[in-house]
């Protein structure tokens, strides 16, 4: 699909970098809102940039019709990110921005996982580790109803320890899925800390080019750098892009900090975290 035929506005470099502070802020609002319910605000800070690039340059989509059939097609692996989905949505024109208020009312439309194909919703997570398979076998499908469109699956690192994953990275591997693009957010961060020290994750391309795709390691907050990255599509393999990361990037008391992967943001340190975003 060439950038010219895309069915929404292609934003400019100053225009991501104006959206990605946009959706820091609109981040910090979701989870305050969230109230004692909490909400998992650093893995959302970490894949700013990487939902801001594909949703306003990349992907080819049209918010007036989440239906469209030759949509490219993202699914959300590290689906409790939903602090970033949400927000580049709402900017894009999925649903009105107000909506964002809404997140995780009873009876509210924007839940923690849910899957709405009519607000542009691919997948819903169940455990983590089944979104990968599943976008394999939307590649599949694609390849043997001879469609163009590109399927796109963000995963977490830390998910990347389910066999299911390394299942399905074989799988695509072997059935030459040159129409799927992979985004690892390479965070060094799950639930319970390091990567490294609970289940070393070593030399994640060195892996991926040895399981039969090409893979390429980035700067995940570089947005020129993702922008060439994503733009890549290589012929009869799959592609994974490891883009390197900050867990709670922008937010400095939240950075690399274990508590804030699910946590109650208070009135004092919403405060402090916008007056931090605004200052970027």
């Amino acid at each position: 699909m060439e950038v010219d035929d895309m069915r929404h506005k292609k934003l400019n470099i100053e225009e991501l970098h104006s959206m990605c502070k946009r959706m820091r802020l609109h981040c910090m609002d979701m989870a305050l809102a969230a109230g004692k319910r909490g909400a998992h605000i650093s893995g959302s800070l970490s894949c700013i940039e990487i939902y801001a690039v594909l949703y306003g340059t990349v992907m080819n989509y049209d918010p007036a019709d989440p239906l469209w059939e030759d949509r490219d097609r993202f699914i959300a692996g590290k689906e409790h990110a939903r602090l970033a989905e949400y927000p580049v949505m709402a900017e894009m024109g999925f649903f009105p921005m107000d909506k964002l208020n809404t997140y995780e009312e009873n009876d509210g439309l924007l839940v923690g996982h849910q899957r709405n194909l009519r607000l542009g919703f691919e997948y819903a997570s169940m455990s983590l580790g089944m979104e990968l398979s599943y976008a394999v076998g939307k590649a599949i499908i694609a390849k043997q109803t001879g469609k163009e469109y590109r399927i796109y699956v963000l995963l977490g690192d830390a998910e990347c320890e389910e066999g299911s994953i390394w299942e399905a990275f074989i799988t695509a591997a072997h059935y030459k899925l040159d129409n799927m693009t992979v985004i690892i957010d390479r965070n060094y961060m799950s639930v319970d800390g390091n990567t490294e020290e609970l289940m070393a994750q070593l030399d994640m391309q060195k892996k991926l080019d040895a399981f039969g795709w090409e893979s390429l390691t980035v700067d995940g907050h570089d947005l020129n750098a993702l922008i060439k990255a994503f733009f890549h599509k290589p012929k009869n393999k799959p592609y994974a892009v490891i883009a390197q990361t900050v867990k709670g990037k922008g937010v400095s008391f939240i950075e690399n900090n274990k508590i804030w992967h699910q946590a109650v943001l208070s009135e004092t340190q919403y405060r402090l975290a916008v007056e931090e975003i605004n200052r970027s």
